[in-house]
């Protein structure tokens, strides 16, 4: 604005000049001012240019970072819900395993009880019971109640060890999605902290170039509106000479 002022003086000046004086010196001063402001202008039109194809990579950029914040805020959000999803799950196994858990001692201890009781039973009431012979009947259908009772605790052993088994599995998958949700919880809330830095240092970046965008397209067009001024006042000061030389030539 000051450097705009000081020109449009200047012009008054040279238009006093040209008035008071032959035009040749104001001409050939306007000539070379026209030159200066015509050498800025390609200048600054060519920063100004720069200026423009880096804003538009800088703008291109951000919207990249923008969409990669958007994306990973979405499967953030998709991985919190999930983890929500397993929250609740996991609470369900948890409650299943607390109905359990009062158990398992208790059935542990029957467990070896029965497995006591299975190698210290054998085979031995049914073979004290034949050697009376007067109760061969008796001793017929104790081996066979005892077949019976054995099978039974068999399949009762077998039915807590894999009821054990299961509780145990339960404890391992609760343990190990605990570990996969958090790990997945940390790594994509430091990748979109990493982001969202990364997209706030493009949006500086983006914010400085229209900054120095703005100046240069302003400087160009005062320095436009001077260098068309200048080839106003050109054009005046040749038709004051071309009259002053027609006028001395009568």
């Amino acid at each position: 604005m000051r450097a705009g002022t000081a020109l449009a003086c200047w012009l008054l000046a040279c238009a006093g000049v040209a008035l008071a004086q032959p035009a040749d010196p104001a001409r050939r001063d306007a000539e070379r001012r026209l030159q200066q402001v015509r050498g800025e202008l390609k200048s600054v039109a060519a920063e100004r240019r720069k200026l423009e194809g880096e804003r538009g990579a800088a703008s291109r950029q951000l919207r990249q970072a923008d969409e990669q914040v958007g994306s990973l805020q979405r499967t953030l959000r998709q991985t919190q819900e999930t983890l929500q999803r397993d929250t609740a799950a996991l609470a369900g196994l948890q409650a299943e395993r607390a109905r359990h858990a009062g158990d398992i001692d208790a059935r542990r201890a029957e467990l070896a009880r029965l497995l006591r009781a299975a190698q210290s039973a054998g085979s031995e009431a049914p073979l004290k019971a034949m050697l009376a012979q007067d109760r061969i009947a008796d001793a017929e259908r104790a081996l066979t109640y005892q077949g019976y009772l054995q099978r039974a605790r068999v399949e009762r052993i077998r039915t807590l060890t894999a009821e054990l088994q299961r509780i145990d599995a339960l404890e391992r998958a609760i343990a190990e999605r605990r570990q996969a949700m958090a790990r997945d919880t940390q790594r994509q809330a430091a990748q979109l902290t990493q982001l969202e830095r990364a997209r706030r240092d493009r949006a500086e970046v983006l914010a400085g170039l229209e900054r120095q965008y703005r100046d240069r397209a302003s400087r160009e067009q005062a320095l436009g509106r001077d260098a068309r001024a200048l080839q106003s006042l050109l054009a005046q000061l040749r038709a004051s000479a071309a009259r002053a030389a027609r006028e001395a030539a009568r």
